[in-house]
């Protein structure tokens, strides 16, 4: 892996996380997919990155035409033949050959193709658009590492990509005056996530992001986002039991990931406000004032915390949480997936986590009748407090 990829790959793992980013993945034996492969079903995100130097021969076209050939064309030319290579299979192959995450399904699958071009330092325009046979979205160093820095979480990138594409595809002329793409993304962001329906060019002034970046309502968002990162750890530490072979819950791997692909599709402010559900659930168990809580996601998934006392069994602790979760689903009656999450009360050092990914789209009314049998028994949620959140995404104060 050279430098160039390590940079890609090192951006990708951050934002994406463990187990759904590939660096150097391969089409076929000894030969290379493209840089890097991001899969979290439905998207796969296709990465491209070359390193070239502009030449200073005098001819400011000819340097910025050479510089796009080898730093841009190239790249695209690798992720077209990637995305043709990736029709015909069925999984990712890793670096080494192993087997990766299945591929979604064609029908629901949504490409996005990224090419990184390092090396111009600004010197040259860059832009993004159908270069024959599909979108792709062109980014150097700093835009990269910006927009992977802000949107990290999948969910937030492919939103951008996805608005940023269909804004440039409806024939509008963007000028970027001095900056980067750093600053089209200021421009989303301060518009609610969003660009402007009907206009045919949109002139931006420089440092347009530094400005942004700056304002007092950014940074208490980015403040009260310290503590979303708790989700994230938790994504990546039941990414590394899964590896390991030590996580409980439901026993087939397929359910596993999907289980964590659910949580890790939750985007930052989300992640926010599970994070801080969750803490609170934790605080709560430790000074034994509840043993489970019901909460949801702002995207409507619900989900069950369940803390037991140290030197419960990990099968007894699984056995509640698909109880509880069972309730749950039939507290939810629009909701076809529950995620299940159980540890130890923090009252005394170390922890273990258990994961359930419960996913009933047709819950009739034999269904029903069990979940309500097991909560008359069991005592799970008869009075329910579901956390409600009041938080803004860019905090007042």
């Amino acid at each position: 892996m050279n430098k160039a990829e390590k940079f890609v790959a090192e951006h990708c793992g951050r934002t994406f996380l463990s187990l759904w980013s590939y660096p150097n993945p391969m089409a076929k034996p000894g030969k290379e997919l493209c840089d890097c492969l991001v899969v979290c079903d439905p998207d796969v995100i296709v990465l491209s990155v070359k390193e070239i130097a502009v030449t200073e021969s005098g001819d400011l076209r000819t340097d910025w035409d050479r510089w796009r050939r080898r730093a841009i064309d190239a790249s695209v030319k690798q992720i077209y033949g990637a995305e043709r290579a990736l029709k015909k299979a069925s999984h990712v192959s890793t670096r080494d050959g192993a087997k990766g995450l299945p591929l979604p399904d064609a029908a629901v699958r949504k490409t996005h193709r990224i090419a990184v071009a390092l090396g111009g330092h600004g010197k040259v325009p860059l832009t993004s658009g159908d270069f024959g046979k599909g979108f792709v979205h062109v980014l150097d160093e700093r835009s990269f590492a910006v927009i992977l820095a802000e949107l990290d979480t999948v969910t937030d990138f492919v939103e951008y990509l996805r608005a940023k594409e269909s804004f440039l595809q409806g024939k509008t002329h963007v000028y970027l005056e001095g900056g980067g793409e750093e600053d089209l993304l200021a421009f989303y962001l301060s518009k609610g996530r969003c660009f402007p329906t009907e206009t045919d060019m949109l002139w931006l002034g420089p440092e347009l992001w530094t400005t942004f970046s700056s304002d007092l309502p950014y940074r208490r968002k980015k403040d009260a986002d310290k503590q979303s990162y708790v989700w994230d750890r938790m994504i990546e530490e039941f990414c590394e039991c899964e590896r390991e072979g030590t996580l409980l819950g439901n026993s087939e791997l397929a359910n596993m990931e999907q289980a964590i692909r659910t949580m890790a599709r939750e985007d930052r402010f989300a992640r926010r406000i599970l994070a801080k559900t969750f803490l609170d659930f934790l605080a709560a168990s430790k000074r034994k004032e509840v043993r489970a809580r019901l909460c949801q996601s702002p995207h409507g998934t619900p989900y069950v915390f369940l803390a037991c006392a140290k030197g419960t069994s990990r099968e007894a602790r699984v056995k509640e949480l698909n109880l509880r979760c069972f309730v749950a689903r039939d507290k939810n009656p629009d909701q076809p997936t529950v995620i299940g999450i159980a540890t130890e009360r923090p009252d005394q050092k170390g922890h273990s986590l258990d994961l359930v990914f419960l996913h009933r789209p047709e819950w009739t009314e034999e269904s029903a009748a069990q979940a309500q049998q097991i909560q008359r028994k069991l005592g799970y949620f008869a009075s329910p407090r579901v956390p409600r959140s009041g938080e803004d995404e860019y905090p007042e104060a």
